[in-house]
C-alpha cells in the first residue's frame, strides 16, 4: 500500500489568496503540497516533481484549467487530474469526464469537507492505479519467463525420438485417441484410446485409412497432404493443424473431435501421428453458453422494455409521436416515460445514466419511479399542474445522496407538452438539447438549460425554461448515444448532421423520420450495434395531413 505521504499534489490557480487558502486548510494533511499560479508554471513543477494528482481551476488566463489537464494528459497520463468551477462551465466539463481528461469535478464555492472527501477519493484511485500496474508489471515479467520455459520445452520436444515400442507403450495410457499413419494415409497403429472411441479394434481393422473415420459433412481435412509433407516440415507443430471436425464410429453416430498432428522417428522413417480429443463435453459447454447468453439478452430486453421504456401515449391530442430506442450489445441507462395529465398536457421524460450494464438500468429505472411517486405527492388544484422545477427538485431530494455515494450521475430531460397554451416547458439537467423545428421559418434551433446532471453536486436550485409551439412545428429529444456515435474512422455523429436531417426530411411524419434518422445513423457508422443505447422521440404538433416520401 502506499503511504499517503508519497503522495504529491500539485493545486493551480491563478488567485494567490485562494492558494494560501488551501495551504492552510490542508496543513495537517500528510501528502505533499505544490501549488502553481500559472498552467506554464504547473508543467514546470510537473516536470521537476513526481505529482500524482492535479487539482486546477477551470477559469486562468494564458492556459485554461482544461488546456492545462488535456496537456498533463498528454506528457503524464498517471497523474490523476481534477478541475474547479462554476455551474456555468457544466458542458465542457461533463465532455471533459466523459473523455477520461477529468477524474472529478469540484463546484465552487468549496465546501471543506467534500473537498477533502473528493481529494481523499483521488489519492485512493491513484494507489489502486498504481499497485495494479506493478502487479501487471510483475505479471508480464512472469509470461515472458513461462514463453521461455515453453520454448525450451518445444525444443526439447523437437528432439526427442522415440522408438516404436516406447511410443506405444506411452500412446497405450494416453486419454485421448493417438493414431500413427503411413504415406498412404492408412492406420498403422491405434491406442486403446482410439479403440474405446471408435469401436473399431486395432487386431481386426488392419490399415483402415482414417479418412474413413470422419464424418463427410466435415471441413476439408487433407490426410494425404499430411502424410505425404517432408519430414522436416511436418516435425514441426503447426498450430493452424489443429482444427475441430466431425468423427463417425463404428456404430454411425457422430461425436465432435479436436485434431492435431505430429510426427514420430522409427527406425529413420517418419510417421505421422494423429491425436484426435473427444470434445463432446466442451461443445455441451460452448452450447450451454450461448443459451445463457441468449436468456442474458432476453432479460436485459426485458429490462429496458418493462422498466426503461415507456409506451407512447395514444390518448395525447394534437400531436403525433414517434420513438426509437436502438439497444447497443450491452445493458444501458437510457430510460423514457410519458405522464398524462389529460387529453392535451403530458409530461415526457428522457435521461441516460453514465455506465453500462444492470447496475446503471436499476438506477434509470428507479428515477423513473422517483418522478411518479413526487409528481403522486404533490397536491394541485385540478386545472394547475405541479411546477416542473419542483418536481425534478423533489425527485433530485429523495435519491442525491445515494447517488453520490454510489458514485454516478444522469442527465436528464424533464419536457412538458401544454398544447391548450401552445407552450414546451423543460428542465434540463446536462442532457443533450431538444431540437426545435419551426414550420414558419423551415429552420431548426437547440433548447437547452443550465442545471447540472443529477447526481454531480448535493445542493442545486432548478430552473424552467418556456418556448412557444405551434401546428406543424417539430421536436426532437435524443441521447448522446445518437450524437457520439461514431464512423470508421472514429469521426462522431454531430448535432449539427442531425439538425440538417430533421431540416431535410421536416415534411415526413414522425415514424418516418425515426426511420431516416436510423437508416443515416447504420450507413455513418457501418454497423447495426453500437457502443451506447440510442434513444430518440420526435413530436410533430397539430394534426394536418404531413406528405409521405
Amino acid at each position: 500500500m502506499i503511504n499517503d505521504s508519497k503522495i504529491t499534489i500539485l493545486f493551480v490557480d491563478d488567485e494567490p489568496d485562494i492558494l494560501s487558502s488551501i495551504n492552510r486548510f490542508l496543513r495537517k494533511e500528510v501528502y505533499q503540497k505544490l501549488f502553481a499560479e500559472t498552467g506554464i508554471k504547473a508543467l514546470e513543477l510537473i516536470s521537476t516533481n513526481t505529482v500524482s494528482i492535479i487539482v486546477s481551476d477551470l477559469r486562468m488566463p494564458e492556459m485554461s484549467g482544461l488546456e492545462l489537464i488535456g496537456e498533463v494528459k498528454k506528457r503524464n497520463p498517471d497523474i490523476v487530474r481534477l478541475i474547479l468551477s462554476g455551474s456555468q462551465d457544466i458542458d465542457p466539463i461533463i465532455e471533459s469526464i466523459n473523455r477520461g481528461e477529468v477524474f472529478r469535478f469540484i463546484p465552487k464555492p468549496v465546501d471543506p469537507t467534500a473537498f477533502k472527501k473528493i481529494l481523499n477519493d483521488a489519492i485512493d484511485y491513484f494507489c489502486l492505479k498504481t499497485e495494479r500496474e506493478i502487479l501487471f508489471n510483475e505479471l508480464s515479467v512472469t509470461n515472458q519467463e513461462l514463453t521461455k520455459a515453453n520454448k525450451t520445452l518445444s525444443v526439447m520436444a523437437k528432439k526427442l525420438q522415440r522408438s516404436e515400442e516406447e511410443f506405444r507403450s506411452m500412446t497405450d495410457a494416453a486419454h485421448d485417441a493417438v493414431f500413427m499413419l503411413n504415406n498412404e494415409g492408412n492406420i498403422i497403429y491405434r491406442n486403446t484410446a482410439a479403440e474405446n472411441l471408435f469401436g473399431f479394434r486395432r487386431d481386426t481393422y488392419h490399415e483402415q485409412n482414417f479418412q474413413e473415420l470422419i464424418s463427410p459433412d466435415s471441413p476439408k481435412f487433407d490426410i494425404d497432404f499430411l502424410c505425404k509433407m517432408p519430414s522436416a516440415n511436418i516435425s514441426d507443430f503447426d498450430e493452424r493443424m489443429v482444427q475441430q471436425i466431425e468423427g463417425i464410429r463404428k456404430n454411425g453416430t457422430a461425436v465432435p473431435l479436436e485434431i492435431s498432428r505430429g510426427c514420430v522417428q522409427i527406425d529413420d522413417t517418419p510417421h505421422t501421428v494423429i491425436i484426435a480429443r473427444n470434445i463432446t463435453s466442451r461443445v455441451e459447454e460452448e452450447q450451454s453458453r450461448l443459451r445463457f447468453d441468449n436468456l442474458q439478452k432476453e432479460f436485459e430486453s426485458e429490462i429496458e422494455k418493462k422498466l426503461l421504456q415507456s409506451p407512447v401515449p395514444e390518448t395525447l391530442q394534437g400531436v403525433s409521436i414517434s420513438r426509437m430506442m436502438v439497444p447497443s450489445g450491452h445493458l444501458d441507462g437510457d430510460f423514457t416515460d410519458f405522464i398524462m395529465f389529460d387529453s392535451r398536457r403530458a409530461d415526457i421524460l428522457i435521461g441516460d445514466v453514465m455506465g453500462h450494464g444492470l447496475h446503471p438500468a436499476l438506477i434509470g429505472a428507479g428515477i423513473k419511479s422517483l418522478f411518479l411517486k413526487v409528481l403522486a405527492q404533490k397536491k394541485y388544484p385540478h386545472t394547475e399542474l405541479p411546477a416542473l422545477q419542483d418536481i425534478v427538485a423533489g425527485v433530485h431530494e429523495l435519491c442525491i445522496k445515494e447517488l453520490i455515494e454510489l458514485g454516478t450521475f444522469a442527465t436528464l430531460l424533464y419536457v412538458r407538452l401544454d398544447l391548450l397554451s401552445g407552450q414546451l416547458s423543460l428542465v434540463d439537467c446536462g442532457h443533450p438539447p431538444i431540437i426545435h423545428f419551426h414550420a414558419d421559418t423551415a429552420t431548426c434551433s437547440m433548447l437547452k438549460g443550465e442545471n447540472l446532471p443529477i447526481g454531480l453536486i448535493e445542493h442545486q436550485e432548478y430552473h424552467t425554461n418556456s418556448f412557444p409551439i405551434r401546428d406543424n412545428d417539430i421536436l426532437v429529444l435524443f441521447s448522446d448515444g445518437l450524437t457520439e456515435c461514431c464512423s470508421p474512422d472514429n469521426t462522431m455523429f454531430s448535432d449539427e448532421q442531425l439538425v440538417s436531417l430533421i431540416e431535410k426530411n421536416h415534411e415526413l411524419p414522425p415514424e418516418a423520420i425515426i426511420e431516416k434518422i436510423k437508416k443515416t445513423i447504420s450507413l455513418f457508422s457501418g454497423r447495426e450495434i453500437f457502443d451506447d443505447d440510442l434513444s430518440c422521440i420526435v413530436i410533430r404538433i397539430g394534426s394536418a395531413e404531413t406528405k409521405q416520401q
